[in-house]
């Protein structure tokens, strides 16, 4: 498998270079060159990113029903070749005969342990075939991604190398494909400078409402040049092909994973400082030109634009649970001790800070939305206990207002979650943390599931991180068709705003069915907001993107 890996990465960079030209319908050998590059760099690119599903199906195979138990097998197996593999790599060197007939036996043994594995994964892929296309997702070729794509869409796919950047561009008549000798060290810088100046400002009036009066700090510098420098390299070289085009899907590893492309600058000629409310209303984001969804991989194109089957009338048309209670104890989760002794730590989940305005956001969800096909769980309601009892396999649109944690970042804590009202006393299924894991083996077969919550996209900007990973993915595969996540810690004023403007948006324009769309207006309502000149900035208007299917 490493072994495919590695020929089918060196195969991306030798063919994207014989394709010397970018235009797929030169000749029909260029275009074929480029179909290989492109589905090349897909397998590298699903395989870097694979370590989240792998780390979901493990946790999938602590349950009891019949996909937890072959994915334990399969993951004995697993571990028996890492352990043979390492044993054969210690007697590599070792000439002595005992050694190699050693050798011999081992190598066997993993063929046989191989050959285990792939008849599982047969079963897996006829008996499960969701999970199979989730976890192991397929290539796609550029006729097969030009097949679900829309005449005014596109698909841009960037994949990020030890020392190049290969960008492909793909709409319903033509694919293109442009080479940058930026790799994944440099890319890494760029997006962390992004990132540091996001930081600076997602702290300003964080979980604090908007007000007339409002005496706050100015509004922290945007690194505008460092997101001009990346449009440069990344999209102008293609911007010609974006001609009558609305709406873009965006597929991207590594750093930029981390980092929504609706905060890049179109125009080099920047007016006004980086820290002026008017200038940077004035900039030309790229919001601003195109509706732009994420995707986690290319081949996930034909999954979320599939047709699905109408809604049952008698369906929930919102789900909606927000504003846990909390204490505020708490200054930041970093502080927190979230598990003790294998269990979570009822005090720390307890002493978060409260989100006192996400329960204005459900409430307005629910109005716009339709009250009368409404349930909503508020403060001790919002629970797990709740939540695990409630429609949530058959509610059109489901939202969750509240804390997002990541893993890694919090004392104990092993993979990404939700945070609900913690109960009295932990108990099986309610311990305050709904974990990406336990998100996995429920249903959430939503049109739309928003993640009004800070960190939902994962990735941090830093070197190996996995952007859609986490809670993200769970939803998805829980079922949900789209998701609404925020890639860093969101004020709870500005995610309400966008939140409800956004459905309006939809519910106002019925002309207009993306998802992708409503945001993009949300999003120019708040950046345009002069009540608050903190609004101008990125960090307030720019966390939340769609990943999924676009329309609604």
């Amino acid at each position: 498998m490493l072994c495919r890996m590695v020929l089918c990465l060196s195969c991306a960079v030798t063919l994207v270079g014989l394709a010397c030209q970018s235009d797929a319908s030169s000749s029909p050998e260029r275009a074929t060159l480029l179909d290989e590059a492109f589905q090349a760099a897909q397998w590298g690119f699903t395989s870097s990113a694979g370590s989240a599903l792998h780390q979901t199906s493990q946790r999938l195979a602590t349950g009891d029903d019949a996909l937890a138990r072959r994915l334990q097998d399969r993951q004995l197996l697993a571990d028996k070749v890492t352990a043979a593999e390492a044993t054969l790599a210690r007697l590599g060197g070792d000439d002595a005969g005992s050694a190699r007939a050693e050798f011999i036996r081992i190598s066997g043994e993993i063929g046989q342990l191989n050959r285990q594995i792939e008849a599982l994964d047969t079963e897996l892929s006829q008996d499960f075939p969701a999970f199979d296309r989730l976890a192991r997702p397929t290539q796609m070729s550029i006729s097969n991604a030009q097949s679900h794509l829309d005449p005014d869409e596109a698909l841009l796919f960037v994949y990020t190398g030890d020392w190049d950047t290969f960008v492909w561009l793909v709409t319903k008549e033509r694919a293109v494909w442009h080479r940058i000798s930026v790799g994944s060290r440099q890319m890494d810088e760029a997006v962390t400078a992004i990132r540091q100046s996001l930081h600076a400002a997602s702290t300003v009036r964080a979980a604090e409402a908007m007000d007339d009066d409002f005496d706050g700090p100015a509004t922290p510098a945007f690194d505008r040049g460092t997101a001009w420098l990346l449009y440069r390299e990344l999209i102008a070289p293609v911007e010609s092909h974006l001609d009558g085009v609305r709406h873009v899907y965006t597929v991207a590893d590594g750093a930029l994973s981390s980092l929504p492309f609706s905060l890049l600058v179109t125009d080099r000629y920047l007016v006004g400082e980086d820290d002026d409310p008017v200038a940077l209303r004035r900039t030309s984001w790229l919001f601003r030109h195109f509706a732009l969804t994420t995707l986690p991989t290319v081949e996930s194109l034909a999954l979320v634009t599939q047709d699905r089957p109408k809604a049952d009338g008698d369906q929930l048309a919102f789900l909606g649970f927000g504003d846990p209670v909390f204490s505020g104890a708490l200054s930041n989760t970093s502080g927190g001790q979230f598990f003790r002794s294998g269990s979570a730590d009822l005090d720390s989940i307890r002493a978060l800070a409260p989100l006192p305005n996400t329960r204005r956001e459900i409430h307005l969800l629910a109005d716009v939305l339709g009250r009368e096909r409404s349930a909503i769980h508020l403060g001790a309601d919002a629970n797990e206990a709740t939540l695990r009892s409630a429609p949530t396999g058959t509610a059109d649109v489901i939202a969750f207002a509240t804390h997002g944690l990541l893993s890694g970042d919090l004392t104990g804590l092993a993979e990404p979650a939700l945070v609900l009202t913690p109960p009295e006393a932990v108990a099986p299924g309610n311990d305050g943390l709904l974990t990406s894991s336990e998100i996995s083996a429920m249903s959430f077969s939503a049109n739309w599931v928003v993640l009004s919550a800070c960190n939902t996209a994962g990735g941090d900007g830093q070197p190996d991180a996995e952007g859609l990973s986490g809670l993200a993915r769970a939803f998805l595969f829980a079922g949900a068709r789209s998701l609404l996540v925020s890639h860093w810690p969101v004020r709870d004023d500005a995610a309400a705003q966008l939140t409800t403007d956004m459905f309006t948006a939809l519910s106002t324009a019925p002309g207009e069915r993306r998802k992708s769309e409503a945001l993009r207006r949300a999003m120019q309502t708040l950046l345009m907001d002069e009540s608050d000149p903190t609004l101008a900035h990125p960090a307030a208007w720019a966390p939340f993107v769609v990943v999924g299917h676009g329309g609604y």
